[in-house]
């Protein structure tokens, strides 16, 4: 089960190469929605996959340089804000360095936040998954109610097909926002349980031994 699991991220880090392939990429890219709501997703799992097949001594400089995982969560949120702007969509067909930026910045998110989120605490990850939920479901409703086609090189009925994705790529978010910080409240009452009740479970043998 171990090696199939290693494998498969193996197979899901390589998978940002096959975007090289124009038969793959040009039908995908050609849709605004199937661009956004799959392509994006899949080159920010590609490099999640890669990060965690790091060497060693690289994942140490990066954990001294990323200490509490705050700084690959903003770089995500970053790079999701700028992907969200329908000027940059346009210049991403249209401009082939904006290609390989658009390519790069969603993978080296995805290797970064996987090393990064780990040592996010509960709180402050549920902050950004938060604001990540706050951007897409804004931009999602103002691409599905805008009375004008936003991007050019894409048409108005593909923008709303679009729009509704990312709202609902949002409410998946907000879900995972609200367990993350159901689940550190959880795990900080059990903290504050277990140091109210050490003084009085160290104090009983000490009664029960002077009698």
């Amino acid at each position: 089960m171990k090696r199939a699991g290693r494998a498969g991220q193996v197979l899901l880090a390589a998978s940002a190469l096959a975007w090289l392939l124009p038969a793959l990429r040009q039908p995908v890219e050609a849709s605004m929605s199937l661009q956004m709501l799959l392509q994006f997703p899949l080159l920010l799992a590609a490099g999640w996959a890669a990060g965690r097949h790091l060497p060693s001594g690289l994942t140490r400089r990066l954990a001294a340089l990323d200490a509490l995982g705050l700084s690959s969560a903003t770089l995500a949120s970053c790079v999701m804000a700028l992907w969200m702007i329908p000027t940059a969509l346009d210049l991403a067909l249209l401009t082939p360095a904006m290609a390989v930026a658009k390519y790069l910045s969603w993978w080296l998110a995805g290797l970064l936040l996987s090393q990064g989120w780990p040592r996010l605490g509960g709180v402050a990850a549920a902050f950004f998954l938060g604001n990540a939920t706050w951007m897409l479901i804004t931009a999602g409703l103002l691409y599905r109610d805008a009375e004008t086609r936003l991007c050019v090189n894409y048409l108005f009925d593909e923008q709303r097909v679009a729009g509704n994705g990312l709202v609902a790529w949002g409410l998946v978010l907000g879900a995972l926002a609200l367990l993350k910080l159901r689940r550190w409240l959880r795990q900080a009452e059990l903290a504050a349980l277990q140091r109210e009740s050490g003084p009085h479970a160290s104090a009983a043998p000490e009664r029960v031994s002077g009698r």
